[in-house]
């Protein structure tokens, strides 16, 4: 009797299988993919999808479960942008569904009896995000039915300005699941905050870009992780229970407080936060010297952003123990009027990693180099638009835990030390000298820097023939860039043969430098993913050829050649087809002649191709749209064809 019932449970089980099957024999299941096609043609979207599995379609606006092949995300944002009516029905089909991404789309309200209640009938429906439409105060009753919902979004939406607001954010709190509401740039006022406090599960508040003004009297939100007020005229912060009792939002740790008017006395309103991880007070009004002492409580503190305040001073003692988890700090814009000592901000945040110092002025740039002492266990310095003298890089050398260094624009001008300082940097992993007046051959002694995975000194005077620098030695590096210079390059670019690591390589605007043709030709050990020789001349008597190693290139994403003379090129349609992953391409006005010859091998990545301004002849093939399907951008002017740039349909 057994036996017989197991067998029945396995043909049970054989035929829902082969039912299952015949829902999505193509992929995704059939019903689904029909309501997929009308969600399309409903919002207009200006897209090519190819295939009939709605699971791979290229444009990421449907996800799908990897085993059972049903549609679980769907983001609308990139339909075009009209005023709509919100449908429920048209998603119903798919039961599935986890995250709904409607933002910033047009919605103006819901046809009759087909508004956001419908939506409770998905109940695996957690995300639903509604920045950027036109909705009011009535969606707030409709959505408090979707009791599956953790997360949602009302973000830049028309609330708070309706007869019966108060009873409609009340009804809003009946989800009881929801744990991040984003309810940022919706009018709210003040007196809203309140009936917030029956969110009992919330995690996430956001109310940026608010009306929130002057004192503001915080609910306890014992379960709050992650609170947003930025961008409000707030300027004190004050318990809901009166003006006596202490914030205490015991479980926060994460607060953006910037573009606010707090003064100095926030720091005495925050110290009941205990749990504190993160806290971003950047551009307010805090002013003069500020007591370490204040900070004391914060012992989970890592992450802490004063910037474009004006502080001049951290007062501080010895056997300072504060903030000893504090890992990165942001004093960007702090001192603008160059009256504020190196020494006086940074003595008192000994254990800090990661500091950002940007578009600073100190007081004497000279006394710099001799304080550096006090960023001594600093790992990532970015110092880009502040004032510096050319022996900074010649000081710095007693930062030797420096992994990450960044002086973008600092007005550097002169040569790089020929020894020590920069040199002695053994564990610097990235480093941007760029948009500087450095000048001169690049020092031989940074070669020593074997740990550096990115470098960027374009926009400088640097001059000599790359290939007797210390780049060819520095096998490491991942990305480097030397644009806008006075190199000399081989145009073969042989002299990087052994960086196996390198990804991207940016040569613009520099001087390439003719080769025999026995070492033009030669096997790379790397695989680009970038590479642009844009705007580049060559030596005189000399004849600009494509670079030989991109032949062996597979994985290349942007590539521009354009503004380089190559003489009478053909179009490079091997370039598309060895790189099938290839979005984009430029060369503009590189001399490309003859017929526009392209492989027969589909291109479904390419979404920019460039060819302006050549003298590619004869006709454009008939089959150019579906050998690239997923064109946005193709440009063709300025050339000697005889039919019309094809404008691809959408399906």
């Amino acid at each position: 009797m057994e036996s017989k019932w197991i067998r029945v449970v396995i043909v049970i089980m054989i035929s829902v299988l082969i039912l299952e099957e015949a829902k999505w024999s193509n992929g995704c299941w059939d019903e689904e993919r029909t309501a997929l096609l009308q969600l399309k043609s409903f919002f207009k979207f200006n897209m090519r999808e190819v295939g009939s599995d709605c699971c791979e379609w290229k444009w990421g606006w449907v996800e799908c479960n990897a085993a059972t092949r049903r549609v679980t995300g769907l983001s609308l944002s990139v339909a075009k942008y009209e005023s709509y009516l919100f449908n429920a029905s048209i998603f119903l089909p798919f039961g599935d569904l986890r995250i709904l991404d409607l933002s910033n789309i047009g919605l103006v309200g819901s046809v009759k009896n087909e508004g956001f209640e419908k939506l409770s009938k998905l109940r695996h429906l957690q995300v639903l995000n509604l920045t950027g439409n036109h909705f009011n105060d009535s969606i707030l009753s409709s959505l408090s039915k979707v009791s599956s919902l953790e997360s949602l979004s009302l973000a830049g939406n028309d609330l708070f300005t309706g007869s019966n607001r108060i009873n409609e954010i009340k009804l809003l709190s009946r989800l009881n699941s929801l744990e991040i509401l984003d309810l940022s740039r919706t009018n709210m006022t003040n007196n809203f905050l309140s009936y917030l406090g029956g969110f009992s599960s919330l995690r996430t508040l956001c109310l940026q870009g608010n009306n929130l003004q002057g004192t503001l009297h915080l609910q306890a939100f014992y379960n709050l992780k992650k609170l947003d007020l930025s961008q409000n005229r707030i300027e004190s912060l004050q318990s809901s229970y009166g003006s006596g009792r202490q914030l205490k939002l015991i479980s926060l740790e994460e607060i953006d407080l910037s573009s606010n008017l707090f003064n100095n006395n926030i720091f005495a309103e925050l110290s009941g936060f205990l749990n504190l991880k993160s806290l971003n007070i950047r551009w307010n009004q805090l002013n003069g010297s500020i007591d370490v002492k204040e900070f004391c409580g914060w012992s989970n503190l890592e992450s802490l952003d004063l910037s474009e305040n004006e502080v001049n001073q951290f007062m501080t003692y010895e056997e300072n123990r504060c903030l000893q988890k504090l890992k990165v700090l942001y004093l960007d814009a702090v001192s603008t009027d160059g009256n504020t000592s190196l020494v006086s901000l940074l003595e008192a945040f000994p254990f800090v990693k990661t500091l950002f110092l940007r578009d600073n002025c100190f007081l004497n740039k000279t006394m710099v180099n001799t304080k550096l002492h006090v960023l001594r266990n600093v790992e990532n310095l970015i110092m880009d638009y502040t004032p510096l003298q050319i022996n900074f890089l010649g000081s710095i050398g007693i930062l030797t835990s420096l992994k990450a260094l960044s002086l973008f624009n600092c007005g550097l001008t002169g040569t790089l030390p020929a020894h020590g300082g920069l040199c002695f940097l053994n564990h610097l992993e990235e480093l941007n000298l760029k948009g500087n007046a450095l000048a001169g051959a690049i020092a031989s002694c940074l070669v020593n820097l074997t740990s550096l995975r990115y470098l960027d000194i374009s926009n400088n005077h640097f001059t000599g023939n790359i290939a007797s620098t210390p780049l060819t030695n520095l096998t490491m590096l991942q990305f480097l860039s030397f644009s806008k210079n006075q190199f000399q390059v081989p145009v073969s670019f042989r002299s990087f043969a052994n960086h196996s690591n390198l990804k991207a390589l940016l040569a613009n605007e520099n001087k390439l430098v003719a080769e025999p043709a026995g070492l033009q030709t030669w096997l790379p050990k790397f695989q680009l993913k970038i590479f642009s020789l844009l705007n580049c001349t060559i030596e005189e008597h000399g004849k600009l050829q494509l670079p030989s190693f991109l032949y062996f290139q597979h994985d290349l994403r942007y590539v521009d050649l354009s503004y380089c003379n190559f003489g009478e090129l053909r179009f490079p349609h091997w370039l598309l087809q060895n790189n099938t992953r290839l979005q984009e391409l430029y060369m503009i006005d590189c001399s490309i002649a003859g017929p526009l010859t392209l492989s027969p091998h589909p291109n479904l990545k390419l979404s920019v191709l460039d060819i302006s301004n050549n003298k590619i002849q004869h006709e454009i093939p008939r089959n150019f749209c579906s050998l690239f399907p997923y064109v946005e951008f193709l440009i063709m002017s300025k050339n000697a064809l005889k039919t019309s740039i094809p404008l691809c349909s959408v399906v």
